[in-house]
């Protein structure tokens, strides 16, 4: 009995439940039951938008941002302008010459219905429409061209690809074309700088100032070893574009600013090294001579006012030369220097008390030191009582070696290394080559001789000049320079690290050296061609032989004049060398290329003439 109540209760309960689930499904037949429906669905769209727009604006902004601006920003290279090479007053030896390319986008340019709109500049206000062949005319007034030939452009790229967005309207249009077809606001034409190296002067310094190429690569010179001043740092900028590809108006952002290369400030003075140019052209071409060296220095800082060779290369078209004119030779071409070292040996005898100006020698023409040694004076004479002076004079190979010989092999190379010799010269030029001396235990018995006259060793004819600076300095040689200061686009300066000065004879020994050397000079068999009327002149001539290359000498000689101007109170010294003439005498050559630039330097420099007269020291030609 209680199990059939329970399952009536049961069946009951079913009922009831059936029963509303009926009429719940009547409700949602009707019309409150649709818009029941209905506003589920929006409230669970809603909120699956809501879940979306938090994905993308908080959780994924950043990805989602930047994978944006990359479809639609384009980066832009501003390339940095190399900076200028300047002599010591300023005049520019080298500079960046700026072009611009035109460009356009063929595809854009015919896009929507071959017309764009532009601000109205003639009225200020609203804007006009311009048509494609409209803005071809424009394009071509500005740039040389036609309409017609700038359409053709844009037809010969679509016809090759109908996606073209790229071809050249014109190559190296100047700054004025430039802004003139900014100016157009045409937005399918684009535009890219290109730097030209331009040399103004051409081959006026072109030894010492170097080249680079198309794309700014070094080629010599202080174009090459001043490279990291020079060299600026390339900018860059970003502007939008649309789906067209055109930029946005106002899109540009600079995301890195352009800094521009330094400038290099020479010691060079740019009419005196013209000058200097034009005296060993001349000298070289009046003798025959295979080369000509001529470089003026400034004793009290050691600064290079020129440094002229001959045929020197012309930048602007460097491949017009020789390649071995390309470097600067008076740095990278060392020589044996001859009789002009005599001046060293003297030096070191006045400065170790060995001898004095006046210290006579009985010099025969040739001499036999030793066995397996011999070497005579270059022209035929008797026994001559010369003094040291005398020696000078007369450029005796024989007496300076028989007064040389006082000193052991170690002074005087001890004196030769601190005149600079056998050591890289350190001016700012590169691949300085330090020359040849050996160390006094390998020379041989002949070496141990040659050396006192300039045999035997090699140098530069700037360590040449080096040497006579320091006669001229009171004894102080002051590293040779021609670079100067590098300044870079902010105004910080910095100078290269030429070396420290050192102190290589006494100041008394110096001003013997000037009182021989102007004895020397004024009493020598070529001096009336080193005369300058008002002005004392000291120096030593230099006739060398050099190395053929295969362990002998060659027949014919380097001449050479190193001088110092004025010698009462010396402010230049003057180095000339002419190598190997053929037609004509050498050694006239080289002291009247010292002359006439030592009138240039006068000139160039109103340099007034000298106070005192000049005394002759003995020479023992009185005796």
């Amino acid at each position: 009995m209680g199990r059939q109540a329970a399952r009536s209760t049961d069946a009951l309960s079913a009922g009831r439940a059936k029963e509303r689930a009926e009429v719940l499904w009547q409700t949602l037949r009707g019309a409150r039951g649709r818009n029941i429906v209905f506003f589920l669905i929006v409230l669970i769209a809603a909120a699956a938008f809501a879940i979306r727009l938090i994905d993308v604006q908080v959780v994924n902004a950043a990805t989602l941002n930047a994978a944006s601006k990359d479809k639609r920003a384009v980066p832009i290279t501003i390339s940095s302008v190399r900076g200028d090479i300047v002599d010591r007053n300023g005049e520019i030896l080298a500079t960046t010459d700026e072009r611009f390319d035109v460009q356009l986008s063929p595809k854009n340019a015919q896009l929507n219905g071959a017309k764009f709109t532009r601000a109205d500049t003639e009225r200020g206000v609203g804007t006009v429409t311009v048509t494609t062949e409209e803005a071809y005319a424009e394009i071509g007034e500005i740039t040389g061209q036609t309409g017609d030939e700038i359409k053709k452009i844009v037809d010969d790229a679509l016809e090759i690809n109908e996606k073209s967005d790229f071809a050249y309207v014109k190559r190296g249009v100047d700054l004025t074309q430039l802004q003139q077809l900014k100016r157009l606001q045409i937005p399918w034409l684009t535009f890219e700088s290109q730097h030209e190296r331009v040399y103004p002067n051409g081959a006026v310094g072109g030894n010492i100032v170097g080249f680079a190429g198309e794309d700014e690569s070094t080629g010599a010179g202080v174009e090459l070893s001043q490279n990291e001043c020079l060299t600026g740092v390339d900018g860059a900028e970003t502007y939008e574009r649309g789906a067209d590809g055109v930029q946005l108006p106002g899109s540009v952002v600079q995301t890195k600013k352009v800094e521009n290369g330094g400038t290099i400030h020479l010691t060079l003075d740019l009419d005196l090294q013209w000058q200097a140019q034009q005296v060993i052209n001349q000298k070289v071409q009046e003798v025959g001579a295979e080369y000509g060296y001529l470089v003026v220095m400034d004793v009290k800082t050691g600064e290079l006012l020129a440094v002229a060779e001959d045929d020197s290369v012309d930048p602007n078209d460097p491949g017009a030369s020789d390649s071995s004119r390309w470097s600067a030779r008076s740095f990278t071409w060392p020589y044996e220097p001859g009789s002009t070292y005599k001046a060293i040996t003297a030096a070191a005898l006045v400065e170790e008390g060995k001898a004095t100006p006046n210290t006579t020698v009985s010099t025969p023409y040739s001499w036999q030191p030793e066995g397996g040694v011999s070497f005579s004076d270059s022209f035929q004479h008797p026994t001559m009582d010369w003094t040291l002076t005398g020696i000078l004079v007369h450029s005796s190979n024989v007496g300076i070696s028989m007064l040389g010989s006082r000193l052991s092999a170690e002074q005087r190379y001890d004196y030769f290394t601190k005149f600079g010799l056998g050591q890289s010269t350190n001016a700012g030029m590169p691949l300085e080559d330090a020359g040849l001396l050996h160390a006094p235990e390998n020379w041989d018995a002949q070496t141990n001789y040659v050396t006192m006259f300039g045999q035997g060793l090699s140098s530069t004819i700037v360590q040449t000049a080096s040497v006579y600076q320091t006669f001229a300095n009171k004894g102080v040689r002051v590293p040779p320079t021609v670079v100067k200061s590098c300044i870079k686009e902010d105004g910080t300066e910095s100078a290269p690290d030429h070396g420290e000065s050192v102190r290589v004879i006494s100041e008394s020994t110096a001003a013997t050296m000037l009182d021989m050397l102007e004895t020397s000079a004024g009493e020598g068999f070529l001096n009336q061609y080193s005369t300058i009327p008002g002005y004392r002149i000291g120096g030593k001539t230099g006739t060398a032989e050099q190395s053929d290359g295969a362990g002998g000498y060659r027949g014919d000689y380097v001449y050479s004049f190193a001088g110092i101007l004025p010698v009462d109170d010396p402010q230049y010294v003057i180095v000339a060398s002419v190598g190997f003439p053929s037609t004509g005498n050498g050694g006239q050559a080289a002291v009247s290329a010292f002359h006439d630039a030592a009138e240039a330097t006068i000139r160039t420099f109103h340099l007034p003439p000298s106070s005192g007269s000049y005394v002759k020291l003995p020479t023992g030609d009185e005796l």
